[in-house]
């Protein structure tokens, strides 16, 4: 571990590297994540990520042991009130308390204060999530004058009986996901339902229709809430079942990506419906387990919904946050 430690951006042919140190780093750290080359590969062609430029390497001779990237989605200036840099890292559990993570972490945050010219919005936070539990991370974030500013939660429950019953309110309908026709109507739904959701900036359709081809992805798992007297989509639910995932935790378990009812058609019982719908789906998918993630100040009330359907509070998480620009 004498070696000097080099930090220069990703290439191309660092990509098996990668793959293996942050499952090295995941595995450490019982994450309950798996990453492949192939979905590795996926991510970094994201349209609207650069990790030439964004994605930062930390090399001791030969040896990637650590990594850091940021993004940005600079959203609609029109729209959005502020915009958040995010940034995500890891170091080989063999290189950590040895100043790693600070330089990949000023590679990062150096990185987004060069794109602050590009960005209309006035008001721009740096930002990084960790687990609760995690001390050493979250030791690293205040250290660099980041502070606590949100928490979330993973929950889960059993499929295996007791599912809630899927009732539709009247004047609705749930139907089945097209993805040759109902991508675009997918990605509005997703934006104008989570548009008055904490640290949301405006997707851009290229980056959806990028995401709704992962390796794991099964369209025929998702489905959308209709109006029924106007043929209008105001519900959306997705749902994922990652083999690479089960097969590293051992674990039969979906997952509930995203439940969303546009802000109008709320507290009518749709979220329930959506959430009951995705239950059974998943369970006749083979599923003995289903798990989400949920803010967990979320104003909509869903922490009460989830509670309410059976699931209950696994992990918890902070975001750490270090305003750029204005506030």
């Amino acid at each position: 571990m004498t070696c000097e430690l080099v930090v220069r951006n990703y290439r191309r042919e660092d990509l098996p590297s990668l793959v293996t140190l942050i499952n090295e780093a995941d595995a450490h750290d019982k994450l309950d994540r798996h990453t492949t080359l192939e979905e590795l590969e996926h991510e970094m062609g994201f349209p609207t990520v650069s990790p030439e430029t964004d994605c930062f390497l930390a090399w001791a001779g030969e040896r990637l042991v650590g990594q850091a990237d940021m993004y940005l989605r600079k959203g609609d200036p029109t729209m959005d009130k502020e915009i958040t840099i995010y940034c995500w890292g890891v170091v080989h559990p063999e290189w950590r308390r040895r100043g790693v993570g600070r330089r990949l972490l000023e590679a990062a945050y150096h990185r987004g204060e060069e794109y602050l010219t590009e960005i209309e919005v006035v008001t721009v936070h740096f930002q990084s999530n960790t687990r609760e539990v995690e001390e050493d991370r979250k030791a690293l974030y205040e250290g660099f004058g980041m502070k606590p500013v949100r928490y979330s939660v993973n929950l889960a429950r059993p499929v295996n009986g007791n599912l809630p019953p899927v009732t539709v309110p009247e004047g609705y309908r749930l139907r089945p996901f097209d993805p040759a026709r109902d991508a675009e109507i997918a990605w509005r739904v997703d934006n104008d339902a989570f548009r008055d959701h904490w640290g949301h900036a405006e997707g851009k359709l290229e980056e959806f229709l990028h995401w709704l081809k992962m390796p794991h992805m099964r369209p025929e798992l998702w489905f959308l809430a209709e109006q029924e007297a106007t043929g209008e989509a105001v519900g959306l639910g997705i749902n994922i079942i990652d083999p690479d995932w089960i097969s590293q935790t051992g674990r039969q378990e979906g997952y509930l990506d995203t439940r969303a009812v546009l802000r109008e058609h709320r507290k009518r019982g749709l979220g329930r419906a959506l959430i009951s719908k995705s239950l059974h789906v998943l369970r006749d998918a083979g599923m003995e387990a289903v798990h989400l993630h949920a803010d967990s100040a979320n104003l909509t009330g869903a922490m009460r919904l989830y509670e309410g359907v059976g699931f209950e509070v696994r992990k918890r998480y902070v975001a750490y946050r270090r305003t750029m620009r204005g506030g």
